[in-house]
């Protein structure tokens, strides 16, 4: 039988539901446009959420750029949590996404559980995507003028054949002194966080058959110099990486099995081992997702590098700006046998328009860590704060854009401080700008 299909026209179609999706959605209705947010998962977040848990965090964290908080939509989502939810539920912060989305109803409608698995394209245009909903059984046609690919995968710009890099380019490609010699294939692995609470009362953990064994753990931990305190919260676990050397794409589910092992087998470890004070110590949470951090990044019609960054190069057509450190991790994660990072400090750095769009899709924008970025860039980009303002730049470009019938690139060449000042009112700092 045929599945109910439905012809879902927009303006604006956002694709993924992370921080930099909601902020492009958001930004996009609050500009007037008439917006599809797309999710294929139920709640919204995407690596911020309860389903994963990493900590979302940008140019001031770690003590760093102090003044250089981000601010626009972030910001609100930041000072709602902190009224909301001082105690930092993950469920209730899932909860407060979905406020601030259904907010803006009238310009913004949402499909969550829905996954894009076909994109029709002519040539160098997108004309629609197409998904499917879980439990309604429902198909749905996106048509609209144009698409924001926020899936941090770049899953729609890659089936519409945008231009993209993967892996670790070569000193020569971009003059980076922090590039290997010769380019790899190598990202940075995924990770499963894990969360432990304190019953007050004794608590026997039987370890499921698949998790790696006490010994193994142990010897693991010993050769690669990673140390565990319980003490610590979930989010500092999160040297428990791996796939870095694989394909963090189609080989998803190789790593999520890897890293289940590896999580049960290391709270196996803390619990049953005897080197430990974990006799009341329970294990409250597990994520049965991986949280990706990287794969592929779109090529716009500009580049931006370690360079650029660390020389703050200052960008006609910027729309935000970032400050976390170039933070690279070794491609086999936990089992490196260096350390599980490598960071250098960086001042706030401008990010130009022309990294958001595509050089020859000339209809589809990106924002998060797919944008377009070394991979020595991204490494500071990526981070879910600086994620969060490509998405309201891209959504502010995009409903722009659409009320005019113009293009991206038009916007980045001729009409940018249209966009600035957007922005700007919309509380975006941008710094070196004018309002």
């Amino acid at each position: 039988m045929e599945r109910d299909s439905l012809i879902i026209n927009k303006d604006v179609t956002v694709i993924g539901g992370g921080p930099a999706g909601v902020c492009a959605a958001v930004s996009a209705a609050r500009e007037g446009a008439n917006v599809a947010l797309i999710q294929n998962r139920s709640v919204l977040g995407g690596n911020s959420s309860s389903e994963m848990r990493v900590w979302a965090v940008g140019a001031t964290a770690m003590g760093n750029n102090r003044f250089a908080a981000e601010t626009g939509i972030i910001c609100e989502l930041d000072l709602e949590n902190l009224y909301r939810n001082p105690e930092g539920n993950p469920y209730i912060w899932d909860a407060l996404l979905l406020d601030v989305v259904a907010r803006e109803q009238n310009n913004l409608e949402l499909f969550l559980n829905t996954e894009i698995c076909e994109v029709d394209s002519s040539i160098n245009e997108i004309i629609s995507v197409i998904g499917y909903q879980s439990g309604t059984e429902k198909k749905f046609t996106f048509k609209s003028n144009l698409f924001i690919d926020c899936t941090g995968d770049g899953s729609v710009g890659y089936w519409a054949g945008a231009s993209y890099m993967k892996g670790r380019e070569g000193r020569n490609v971009f003059g980076e002194d922090m590039a290997p010699l010769e380019s790899e294939p190598y990202v940075l692995g995924s990770t499963l966080l894990f969360y432990i609470k304190d019953a007050q009362k004794p608590v026997k953990f039987v370890p499921p058959d698949f998790a790696y064994s006490q010994q193994h753990i142990k010897k693991l931990l010993a050769q690669k110099k990673k140390n565990i305190n319980i003490k610590s919260n979930g989010c500092s676990f999160w040297w428990i990486e791996y796939g870095g050397t694989l394909d963090t794409i189609k080989d998803n589910e190789i790593i999520r099995k890897e890293l289940q092992r590896l999580v049960y087998g290391i709270w196996n470890y803390i619990k049953n081992s005897g080197e430990f004070c974990a006799d009341t110590l329970t294990l409250e949470w597990v994520g049965s997702i991986p949280a990706k951090r990287e794969s592929r990044r779109f090529i716009g019609d500009f580049i931006l590098t370690q360079n650029h960054i660390l020389q703050h190069e200052q960008f006609e057509d910027a729309v935000c700006h970032g400050g976390w450190p170039i933070d690279v991790h070794p491609e086999e994660g936990i089992y490196s046998e260096t350390n599980s990072c490598e960071q250098r400090p960086v001042g706030i750095y401008q990010i130009p328009l022309r990294c958001l769009y595509s050089k020859n899709i000339k209809n589809l924008l990106f924002a998060g860590r797919n944008i377009s970025a070394s991979h020595l860039a991204f490494a500071s980009t990526r981070v879910m704060k600086t994620c969060a303002l490509t998405g309201q730049a891209a959504g502010t470009a995009a409903a722009i854009a659409a009320r005019s019938g113009k293009r991206p690139r038009d916007f980045a060449s001729f009409e940018v401080k249209k966009v600035q000042q957007h922005l700007m009112k919309a509380d975006v700092w941008l710094y070196g700008k004018e309002n």
